[in-house]
């Protein structure tokens, strides 16, 4: 498969499939140490996994730099535990989908024979765009905020093959804002000050195929 270094603007098409495991950060607020919440022991999130679909576009400006912009759509399911004193467990399951468009600097070695490495980099502005988390009763329990930006960062390698490219790839997120709404609280969130979103993702990029 080929591998263009043209100084000229450049478009490569390419799609990408990923497995990721998403997490809560959370910070406990004042009112969780209140007399209102002294049989709440913790608050716990959990690991849950996910995947998402996309699409790449490519933009190689100047070798070895490439600008690349995606639209993927995400898959998710976000679990936190509220521990009580008497040994209950109160479980918050809640699954979304997010609408995500990152925009990557893509830093690239030379190749050798068939492979190259490369770093990634850059912003990832997320919309979420589904979810069910209400209890029996219909009423939100978390309710966060929609919309989040993420800074990325990942290292992977290019695989060259006849008539394709693989690349795998790992790449790590952090939310930039505080999820939690100020404006809508509640008996589940009052005791929570801030959730930050991280997530670990294996990317699976195929350019290229039988023509």
């Amino acid at each position: 498969y080929g591998d263009h270094r043209d100084l000229h603007l450049s478009i490569r098409r390419q799609r990408q499939m990923c497995i990721r495991d998403r997490y809560y950060r959370l910070e406990y607020s004042s009112v969780f140490s209140s007399s209102n919440y002294s049989n709440l022991h913790s608050i716990l999130p959990d690991v849950s996994p996910g995947f998402k679909l996309g699409f790449i576009s490519d933009f190689s400006i100047y070798y070895p730099f490439d600008l690349r912009t995606l639209l993927q759509v995400s898959f998710q399911e976000f679990k936190v535990d509220y521990l009580y004193d008497d040994g209950t467990v109160f479980s918050d399951v809640r699954p979304a989908t997010f609408l995500e468009s990152p925009i990557l600097i893509k830093y690239k070695s030379k190749r050798r024979k068939n492979s190259r490495m490369f770093i990634i980099g850059g912003i990832k502005p997320s919309l979420e765009i589904g979810a069910k988390n209400k209890d029996e009763a219909g009423k939100d329990i978390l309710e966060l905020r929609a919309f989040d930006v993420s800074l990325e960062i990942g290292f992977g390698a290019d695989l060259f093959f006849p008539l394709f490219k693989l690349s795998p790839e790992i790449r790590y997120s952090r939310g930039l804002f505080n999820m939690i709404n100020d404006n809508s609280r509640n008996e589940y969130n009052l005791p929570i000050d801030k959730i930050i979103i991280h997530n670990i993702s294996f990317f699976f990029t195929f350019e290229g195929g039988p023509k």
